[in-house]
């Protein structure tokens, strides 16, 4: 089996842009804290108007902060994480979905932590990262020291810890599984202030990344009570808890660096990475700060999201608000200037530095910007047919959306009123400034990055059923990989999900000619669960379309086979069928591959080429 290999590029790429980084040796004790929340919108916040939310610290931080009044986030998580440590738009990077192995960050993209490690900066991530799990999209390939994050895109989603919970959560640790005590959001924030109050002469970068308000709505009965009280619905209470609870940890955090006399020397930034999700409940949401639209919506309630930033001697004055257009993937290039540490030209971004806004300076010169936002969200491999589908356009004044409603954002905030008739000019300029950037961006879009399996950097890789592609063998359609451990544990006990797929493919990169130990589960080795052991049966495995099937001995949790494998890019598919056919077949939820000794025999199977 001859494949086409991609590693040795990617291997050959990323040491060109690591040594184009730049070498500077950073003298300054300039600290970068970036707080990020998940699913907290604009009218999350006290401090925007919300009547019944308390978030004091909050409100606090905002009145002694520059205000970044019109701020873009992308309508969803990933995307906005993507965007945040690259300084490009999403798409560029690969990054188009929370998914379907959409959500893997590229090889070879200059990131923000990358950057500052290369400038002599400590870099740190706590909390949630969701921009891969397999390598190299990993926190710890992209320019993280230090690594303490929960997997997947929240605390119970398919990677992550068997049966996780936000109370006393396990947590990925620099490689292994660590368990801890306390709520997750304690948990992260208590961690990052353990690495910050290292006694080290360098300058450090925190990403403190709260898994927070982000469904489930797990959080402290008697705190959940305070809203219920109020008389808001059960999500709404709830949503809020979580919030109110993130409000307390980011004030003690924020008090211990005033505490330390680190707040001066310390750039504090902190962001919503979509509109509010309303504790998955938006239609019982009481305010939503005058906008239209909530999570994964391409309306500015999609979009719109809280930005302060607070460095009292790097002449941010705060207590005010910049009424500019500005957006996610302009905190990069922002960070790396006020920081003294320029991006080269081999670091292309999007945004633009915002020095100048925050600093208070008079900005003759800033040129007309549109920004896109887009949901994306497609089923693999089209996306020509959701070219307009969730997406916006917007200027200074106006929004297209979806490529036929133009809305004046001055003049109606809730974006209520067309008035593509009554401005031809600006919805014929943003029509036009959308296909070109569409044209730009769909080839990127469109290339989902295999996964590298067996490199020497990771000789063992762990994959999961939440980036399968489409498969093969049936059961596609628009349906959703199964994502979260409920659907998992729901499928492996035969439980009919309509929307649910229960096969998928991985697009995979051999790394190296040799022998892999390719190991099938149903749940991961963690989990105590009965549906962790297989049903009596068979399980097919498909490398490209070559074809490897096992009996399935009663009893038996997992299914390994050994096979000679030629270094390149295929698909691999996976089937655990039963002896009894009434209980449904699927595919192996959970896969680990591993590059073994090439001078071991393999083990026999039978074989059989795809049909």
């Amino acid at each position: 089996m001859k494949l086409t290999g991609l590693s040795a590029l990617i291997a050959a790429i990323c040491g060109q842009i690591l040594c184009l980084l730049p070498a500077v040796a950073n003298d300054a004790t300039t600290n970068i804290l970036i707080i990020l929340t998940d699913d907290q919108g604009l009218s999350d916040l006290g401090f925007y108007g919300n009547p019944s939310l308390e978030t004091p610290n909050l409100d606090t931080l905002a009145r002694d902060s520059v205000r970044l009044e019109d701020f873009l986030a992308s309508p969803t998580c990933s995307p906005t994480r993507a965007a945040l440590m690259t300084g490009q738009h999403e798409f560029k990077v690969g990054i188009t979905h929370t998914i379907s192995g959409r959500s893997l960050l590229k090889p070879g993209i200059p990131t923000l932590p990358e950057h500052f490690q290369a400038a002599g900066y400590r870099t740190a991530i706590f909390g949630k990262w969701h921009l891969g799990e397999t390598y190299p999209s990993r926190p710890q390939d992209r320019g993280f020291d230090e690594v303490f994050i929960h997997l997947g895109g929240g605390i119970g989603q398919t990677p992550d810890y068997w049966g996780n919970s936000y109370f006393d959560p396990h947590v990925y640790h620099n490689g292994s599984w660590q368990a801890t005590d306390g709520y997750c959001t304690a948990v992260f924030s208590r961690a990052a202030w353990n690495w910050i109050d290292q006694a080290t002469p360098q300058p450090w970068l925190a990403y403190l990344s709260l898994n927070t308000p982000h469904t489930p709505l797990q959080i402290d009965e008697q705190l959940a009570q305070k809203y219920l009280d109020k008389g808001l619905p059960d999500s709404q209470a709830r949503f809020y808890a979580m919030i109110d609870d993130l409000d307390r940890e980011v004030g003690e955090l924020l008090k211990k660096l005033e505490d330390k006399e680190l707040s001066n020397n310390t750039i504090v930034l902190f962001m919503g990475d979509n509109g509010s999700a309303k504790g998955g409940r938006p239609d019982e949401m009481e305010y939503n700060a005058g906008l239209r639209g909530t999570k994964a919506s391409p309306y500015q309630g999609g979009v719109r999201v809280p930005c302060f930033i607070r460095w009292p001697v790097g002449n941010i004055q705060g207590g005010r608000g910049v009424e500019t257009l500005t957006a996610i993937s302009d905190i990069f290039p922002t960070l790396a200037e006020l920081a003294g540490i320029p991006l080269g030209q081999q670091t292309p971004t999007d945004g633009r530095s915002l020095a100048a806004l925050l600093q208070n300076e008079q900005v003759i010169d800033w040129p007309n910007r549109s920004i896109v936002t887009h949901v994306g969200r497609w089923p693999n491999g089209q996306a020509e047919a959701h070219k307009y589908n969730g997406s916006a356009i917007r200027n200074e004044r106006f929004s297209l959306v979806e490529g036929k409603a133009l809305y004046d954002l001055q003049n109606d905030r809730k974006e209520q009123h067309d008035v593509a008739s009554d401005y031809p000019e600006a919805f014929n300029t943003l029509s036009k400034q959308y296909e070109q950037w569409w044209r730009e961006v769909r080839p990127l879009a469109e290339d989902v990055p295999p996964i590298i399996v067996g490199a020497a950097a990771a000789p063992l890789s762990h994959l999961t059923c939440m980036d399968w592609g489409a498969s093969s063998i049936a059961d596609q359609g628009d349906k959703y990989p199964p994502w979260n451990q409920d659907y998992v544990r729901a499928l492996a006990t035969g439980q009919a999900l309509q929307r649910i797929a229960r096969f998928g493919a991985w697009a995979i990169d051999f790394a190296r000619t040799g022998t892999y130990r390719i190991t099938l589960r149903t749940l991961p080795r963690e989990a105590s669960d009965a549906a962790a052991q297989l049903n009596t049966g068979t399980a097919t495995l498909w490398i490209g379309q070559q074809a490897y099937t096992r009996v399935i001995p009663a009893g038996a949790r997992d299914v390994a086979f050994e096979i000679d494998v030629e270094r390149g890019t295929t698909l691999l598919e996976t089937k655990i069928a039963c002896t009894n056919h009434s209980i449904l077949s699927h595919g192996a939820f959970y896969v680990c591959i591993e590059y073994i000794d090439t001078s071991r025999p393999t083990l026999a199977h039978q074989t059989s080429a795809r049909k």
